[in-house]
Order: C-alpha cells, then structure tokens, then sequence
C-alpha cells in the first residue's frame, strides 16, 4: 500500500485526501535528506512536489528504500508538469478569471493546504492552497506543454499581474523565518536542529531516521539550532550565508550564517543561520557576524520578523471585533451607575 510506504519515509504523517501535507525524508542518522509535498488526490493515490533539482535524488531514494512485496508504483512526471505561484491579496480573484465553471475559492471555504482541480481557460489544473512565502496564494499545477499558455492568459486578465523572482522570494521568506532545503537546511543538519519538530511525529510509529531523532531527544536535544538574526549597524550589507558568528567577548566562533537579505516589508537586515548553545538561542542575544572583513552585531530573534498573511488576517480580524462596541438603552427598571474616569 502507497501509505504505508509513504508513511515510513518520512517523518511526518501523511494528509487525509483532499488535503496537503508537507514532509522530510530523512537519513538513518536524523539528518534532512530531501524536503517534500504531498498532495493526496485518493486514498492510494499521492501527488508527490519537490525542488526540480532534486528530482533524480528524491527517485533514487524512494526506489532503494522499498521493500520487498511492497506494492508501489512511482511515475516520475517531472518532464510532463510544471508549477505556477500566483501570491498576493488578489491572487484568488484573478485565478477565477480563467475557471470554465464556478468554483468557491475564498480563503474561508478553500483552506490553507487544501487541494482542487480547476479547468482554467481549457487547461486542467491541481491548485494547491499554500504559498512558500507566506502571503496569500496559490500554487498551480498544469501541464508543462501548457503553462506558457496559461502564463499568458493570466497576464491578460490581471494587468497588474507582475513577475518576482528569487530575490524577493528570499526576502518574503527570511522575513517570516521560512528556511529553505538545500541552504537552510542540508544533509549536514538532523531535523531537531532545523526546528523541524511540527513535522516530527515519533508517536506515530516506524520511519527512516526515527531512532536517531528519538536518541537525541532522551538525551536532551540538539546542542546547536537554527535561529532567526538581526545584523544591526551594517548599512548597506546583508548576509548571503556561510558568515562566522561568534562570541562578542571572546571572537570565537560560535555558529554561521544560511542566508540573508535585506527585509524590503520590515525594513530591517535579516538572516537564518545556526548557533550552538542554548543559552545564545533567547531572544535578544547578542552575536557578532563577519561581513567584507568587519564585524558587525547581530541579535538572535525568537520569533520571525513578519507574520505570514493568513495570521495577519486573523489579528486584523481580533482587532476588528475588539472594537466593536455594542449598547442598548437601559430600561426605566435599570439602576443608572455612573462612570467616573480617574488618571494617575
């Protein structure tokens, strides 16, 4: 059963159909192999997405871990398929352009790491309700002989529809504290350190790398983690990745750099990297970091620089309703109290 299979490759669980799920393969030593989603169109049938250059890499894996008597069949469509990312507060209203037939795609029916199949202008579509930089979105499915085509269509319904590329891609994510496989996170780091652990889930039985991750828990933990960084005083320079971290006090090196960018929505030099001791992981540590030759300090964030867009709603939403303020006449049988303000 495909499950089955699926379920002791990585180590997350698998969605139920209908949704979306994101999950890690990992070594016999907990260390992060490949980075995955799935999308479970049936009870046997899963939608397997990865980065394009890990294609042969992800298949090889998949195909030496098999076990004998396992009935798997993997079809690799990755010369027949291609992904569109259409993210910002529209992004819904210009996909329903396109639809040959309604289809509700409001944010509040159609949920985040959800699935459906859309027909768009004639082409036939999986869209996927998630989004790698945490702003509304949708990523789109479509045949590869058939996306220039529905690019273009796009573009004509929306002319606001603009292009963005890995630059700002970088600085949506890093603002968020979004790591991305393959410079954030490498076969050279097990899955505690990457802050991996919603996608751990040892409770649920077998799967590659489990014992490791499980010895490391008992044991305490990881000694080193990813951290989200602020470079203050740096005018002018960012971090790209691999940059010394190290101890004011003494100089010594106490982590690096993954990559970094200058936050274009908050306004400030932002950085993931990986630093070894818990006491340098609380909010507000202070570092230093080597760029062109100067040090410069930069401090530890516990949390990220900027909330993805769907938590953004839901503050706004609080707010909204905190404000809010409903009154009534009183009754002639209420007793009227009078309000006195006092200040201090």
């Amino acid at each position: 059963m495909p499950q089955i299979f699926l379920n002791r490759m990585i180590a997350n669980k698998l969605p139920a159909v209908g949704r979306v799920g994101l999950g890690h393969l990992l070594t016999p030593t907990g260390k992060v192999y490949s980075e995955l989603t799935f999308v479970r169109l049936a009870e046997d049938d899963f939608y397997v997405t990865g980065y394009s250059n890990f294609q042969l890499h992800d298949l090889r894996w998949f195909n030496e871990h098999m076990r004998s008597g396992e009935e798997v069949e993997i079809e690799d469509v990755t010369s027949s398929r291609a992904v569109l990312f259409i993210n910002g507060p529209n992004a819904e209203k210009t996909v329903e352009k396109l639809l040959e037939e309604p289809v509700d795609l409001a944010r509040t029916s159609f949920k985040a790491f959800q699935w459906r199949k859309l027909k768009l202008s004639g082409t036939e579509t999986i869209a996927v309700r998630m989004s790698f930089i945490g702003e509304h979105g949708l990523e789109l499915h479509v045949p590869r002989n058939q996306v220039a085509s529905l690019y273009e269509k796009l573009q004509m319904v929306d002319p606001d529809l603009g292009n963005w590329g890995g630059v700002a891609m970088n600085a949506f994510r890093i603002e968020k504290g979004v790591p991305l496989f393959g410079k954030d996170i490498t076969k050279d780091h097990d899955a505690w350190e990457a802050g991996l652990d919603r996608f751990i889930k040892l409770e649920k039985g077998d799967f590659i790398g489990r014992e490791a991750l499980a010895k490391v828990k008992e044991q305490g933990g990881p000694t080193r983690k990813m951290v989200k960084l602020e470079v203050v005083g740096a005018e002018n320079l960012d971090c790209v990745g691999n940059e010394p971290l190290r101890c004011p006090e003494t100089g010594t090196v106490v982590g690096f750099t993954t990559s970094g960018t200058w936050g274009c929505m908050t306004n400030k030099s932002v950085a993931l990297g990986y630093v070894s001791g818990p006491e340098r992981w609380v909010d507000g540590h202070r570092l230093h970091v080597d760029l062109l030759g100067k040090r410069y300090d930069v401090f530890v964030r516990e949390k990220a620089f900027m909330d993805p867009a769907a938590v953004r709603d839901r503050k706004a939403a609080a707010a909204r309703a905190q404000t809010v303020v409903t009154s009534t006449p009183p009754s002639s049988e209420q007793k009227q109290v009078p309000m006195h303000a006092a200040s201090k």
